[in-house]
């Protein structure tokens, strides 16, 4: 929870006069935001579920919607937004974000607030998805190095001279590989049903 004289400060940074539609939204956001988050961006407008508020902090993009006896709060960090869509007409603008769980479509008057509001969310995107590809995940190529067992003394080398399998036999002996399953007893068993055991009574 947030001090609600910290957020009426950054809706004074950044020029906000709510009017009847989006206060009951914005009393609320003392309540959702986290301490250390800003807010970038507010826009009034409405969605599927009717009037809204949609705010883009620094962390997340938040759509508020609080009526009478109902509170619907939808969070998307920037990081899960897959898609970004705006578009806007002779009266009004719609943005559609889309991400992988979440599938939102908010329309507001003010076309020039929205369009400026997509642009900030986008290159927040863009900044989430930059840090990812920074971010060195390949896996370390491994390097093996030349087992003991291989190497030959001077006079080893010296004796395969012509290379033929046998002289190589003869300069290093082969390492036996001992399978473990083989030294192990070996008992098998037999299912005996009861008419078995009756019949060698």
């Amino acid at each position: 929870m947030v001090d609600p004289r910290v957020v009426k400060q950054q809706l004074d940074r950044l020029g906000l006069q709510l009017t009847f539609f989006g206060e009951a939204e914005v009393n609320e956001l003392p309540h959702i935001l986290m301490e250390g988050e800003a807010i970038e961006h507010l826009i009034v407008g409405h969605y599927s579920g009717g009037f809204a508020i949609m705010v883009a902090t620094n962390f997340r993009l938040l759509l508020v919607d609080k009526k009478l006896l109902f509170l619907n709060v939808e969070d998307i960090r920037y990081d899960m937004i897959a898609e970004l869509d705006y578009g806007h007409q002779m009266i009004g603008a719609t943005l559609h974000v889309r991400s992988f769980s979440k599938d939102l479509k908010f329309q507001s008057f003010k076309k020039m607030k929205l369009r400026d509001f997509t642009t900030f969310v986008q290159h927040k995107v863009m900044q989430m998805r930059q840090q990812y590809e920074k971010a060195d995940n390949r896996i370390p190529i491994q390097t093996f190095g030349e087992s003991e067992n291989n190497l030959l003394t001077p006079a080893q080398a010296q004796s395969l001279i012509p290379l033929t399998k046998e002289s190589w036999y003869r300069a290093k002996t082969p390492t036996q590989i001992v399978n473990p399953y083989a030294q192990s007893p070996l008992m098998t068993r037999r299912r005996i049903g009861p008419y078995t055991a009756a019949a060698r009574k």
